[in-house]
Parts: C-alpha cells; sequence; structure tokens
C-alpha cells in the first residue's frame, strides 16, 4: 500500500493513518514522505510496516553512507541528515511527556558530539569466518568489515575476529577501546594458546589484552579520562559508549551542582563510578550505591586508585539501601526499565534538595517524572544525542524539591 507519514516515533518508526487500519508504525521512513510500504506484523489496533520504495522524498532524506544499512539492526536514522535526527529525537522525547508525564515541556538540546566514530565499546557477533550485528528483528548474521559508529581502535580489531571458529565456538565478542589501544570479552569461551596467538597476529598490535570464562590474556581492561580522574574499566562491564557525550553529561551536571563544598551527594546506580567519582571534587562527600557485583569491585576499585576519601561506596541494590543522613543533591542513572516502586518510595525518603535523572528511554523517565511530581517540580529537560543514527534517546531531567 501507499502511505502519507506523519510525526517520529520511538524506535525509529514514523506514524502514518492508512483508511481502515488505524495507525501503521512505518521504519526506514522520514516525517512527510509519501512511500510504498510492506506490511510485517498487524495486530488488532496497529500494524508495522517496511518502506521498499520512495515515492515521495524528505528534502531531510539523505544517501546512508554504511553499506548495509536497512539490514544490520544497529542504526535506523542514517537515512536522516543529523541536525534532522536531533529534530526529531527532541520530538519524541517532548510527546513522551506530553502523553505519559502529562506535561508539555520543551527540551533543550545539548551541543551534540560527533555522528559517526563515536563508539567506545561494541557487542560483536561471530560466526566462523563472519563478524557483523544481527539483522534488524532477526538473529541472522550481516558481515561487516568496518562500523562507521565505532572509533578506530575498535574496527581495527575486527579481522582478527574472523576465523576464531578453529579455535574455540564463539558467537560473541564484546570490544571496548580508549582511542589508541583494545581489550575484548569472549562470554563462554575457554582461554586457547591458538586463539590468542591468532588475535595477536591479526589485530595490528591494536588488541592488548583479552577475556575469557576462566583466565585472561594480556591487560583485559582500558582507562579512560574522566574530568581529571582515571577511569578503568573492562569489556565485559558497563560504560557509556559515547564517551565523549559522557564526559560532556558529567561536565554538565556538575555546573548544575555548583562547587557546594558543604554538600552531600548520592549516587544511585552507580556502576564504575561514572558520576560519583569525577563529581567528588566539587562535595564534601559522595555515597555511591551500586548492587551488581562485577560493577561494584570496579567501582572500588576506581575509587582506591584516584585515592578518593570522600567517596563511599555500598554493595547494596537501590531497593534496600538504607540512607543514612541528608542528602543536598541525588543522581539517579537507572536501566531502561526506570525506577521500580520501591526504588521511587526511596527516591521519596531520601528527600534531596535536587535529583538529577539521567535516562536512555523516554517513556520511563517520563513516568518516573510523573509519579515524583507530587514532590518534585521538573526544573529543565535536555535531550543529549548519546548515540546518533540509531533510534536510541538519552535525557536529563533536573528536579527540585517542591
Amino acid at each position: 500500500m501507499t502511505v502519507t507519514t506523519g510525526s517520529p516515533v520511538y524506535g525509529g518508526y514514523v506514524l502514518a493513518r492508512p483508511e481502515g487500519m488505524g495507525v501503521l508504525f512505518v521504519r526506514w521512513a522520514l516525517p512527510g514522505e509519501v512511500v510504498s510500504v510492506r506490511l510485517v506484523e498487524r495486530k488488532r489496533e496497529y500494524a508495522f510496516a517496511e518502506a521498499v520504495e520512495i515515492l515521495s522524498p524528505s528534502p531531510r532524506r539523505v544517501d546512508p553512507p554504511c553499506e548495509v544499512f536497512g539490514r544490520c539492526g544497529g542504526c535506523r536514522l542514517q537515512h536522516a541528515e543529523y541536525p534532522y535526527q536531533l529534530e526529531m529525537k527532541r520530538e519524541i522525547l517532548r510527546e513522551a511527556f506530553r502523553r505519559i508525564g502529562k506535561t508539555d515541556v520543551a527540551p533543550e538540546t545539548a551541543p551534540p558530539g560527533e555522528p559517526f566514530g563515536y563508539r567506545y565499546r561494541g557487542r560483536f557477533r561471530v560466526d566462523g569466518e563472519k563478524v557483523g550485528f544481527h539483522a534488524s528483528l532477526s538473529h541472522r548474521l550481516v558481515p561487516v568489515s568496518r562500523c562507521p559508529l565505532m572509533i578506530d581502535a575498535i574496527n581495527d580489531v575486527l579481522p582478527g575476529l574472523r576465523g576464531l571458529g578453529r579455535f574455540a565456538k564463539v558467537s560473541e565478542v564484546q570490544v571496548a577501546g580508549d582511542g589508541v589501544r583494545a581489550s575484548a570479552f569472549f562470554p563462554g569461551v575457554p582461554f586457547g594458546k591458538g586463539m590468542v596467538e591468532h588475535l595477536a597476529a591479526r589485530t595490528g598490535g591494536v588488541l592488548s589484552g583479552a577475556r575469557f570464562e576462566d583466565r585472561s590474556w594480556g591487560e583485559e581492561r582500558i582507562t579512560l579520562p574522566l574530568e581529571g580522574i582515571s577511569y578503568s574499566v573492562s569489556p565485559r562491564g558497563f560504560f557509556q559508549a559515547n564517551w565523549r557525550m559522557n564526559r560532556s553529561m558529567v561536565r554538565r551536571i556538575g555546573a548544575l551542582l555548583g562547587e557546594s563544598a558543604g554538600a552531600r551527594l548520592l549516587d544511585l546506580y552507580a556502576g564504575a563510578g561514572n558520576f560519583a567519582l569525577p563529581l567528588a571534587a566539587k562535595v564534601r562527600e559522595v555515597v555511591a550505591v551500586e548492587g551488581e557485583a562485577r560493577s561494584f569491585k570496579e567501582l572500588r576499585g576506581n575509587v582506591q586508585e584516584n585515592a578518593l576519601g570522600n567517596v563511599r561506596i555500598v554493595h547494596s541494590s537501590v531497593e534496600a539501601f538504607r540512607p543514612e543522613g541528608r542528602f543536598d543533591a541525588l543522581v539517579l542513572d537507572p536501566p531502561r526499565a526506570g525506577l521500580s516502586e520501591r526504588s521511587l518510595a526511596r527516591v521519596r525518603e531520601i528527600s534531596a534538595g535536587s535529583v538529577f535523572y539521567v535516562s536512555c528511554n523516554p517513556a520511563t523517565l517520563a513516568r518516573d517524572v510523573r509519579s515524583l511530581s507530587d514532590r518534585y517540580d521538573l526544573a529543565s529537560l535536555e535531550m543529549h544525542d548519546f548515540f546518533p543514527n540509531t533510534h536510541h534517546v538519552e535525557a536529563l531531567a533536573v528536579l527540585t524539591a517542591r
């Protein structure tokens, strides 16, 4: 069928409303285009489709630079010029707050970074001689020789990941880089001398080490600069893939926090210390709470390595954490699912003067901000584009106690 597309929707879709069908979510199209589509999935009140021919293209449409765009499941917006991607994501964030948060707020757009070559970590699928990503909505592997989103250090490792099937059953590898060198993690794969020799010979010296299920080879961890501190992580741990934009986010929260020599800051979902460590220079004390064992170990190591005497770490889930004393500011960076009911109750109990809520999901962010509206006002909302050319939306909501 032929449809005319409307507003952008989270997930890389645009809306269409063909007569007699209800809502149609169309992929690979842009707002305001006339496209021929193929139905992919149909529900009672809505359906999903893919654009197969662009009959009347948007003036904001561009030719995607990646040869596997449309087949790879990673990028969904390479066909839009980058400034327009920012506009669409800003509108998606605003609509989430209208629809779910029941408030009309115009998000600010943080200064963007580079739209390519920004990812400092990546998860690749491996199948014998092939290395790549899963196809969209599929487990079929799409081979890639280079990914335009990755930094060069990660792309330089890809040739060495081909042919690993001769040594072990490898289905996945996680690679992280610091801009010069890289390290890898092979989940479920035991150490093997032949495999290590293959990696060392075919990665041009860029791969400095790897972690296997039973032991490590070389240097497993990488170290990244973060506002005057040394931030050490491993490929199997979590850290923000767009490190440049992450540093920008940390600086932004630091500026909003200001110099508060007597203040106490609480960092829930602290991870390896992405916010707690650099913000420690601005306050009297930071309490960093992390429940996942591997992340907590990295958090402890980073605190010790940087000799941060005013950072206290707590190994606990947010739900089980028992706060002591008063906190002036609270940083939240929860998983995509947002805050649980018990976590929301804990935030209310803590009753910090300011809350800096970092989120990668507009829907759960809007839901949680609305839930906290009995105690907090939404002072500002910002869209930070951590993932150019993809459908992902990162945001910062600043809440102030009423």
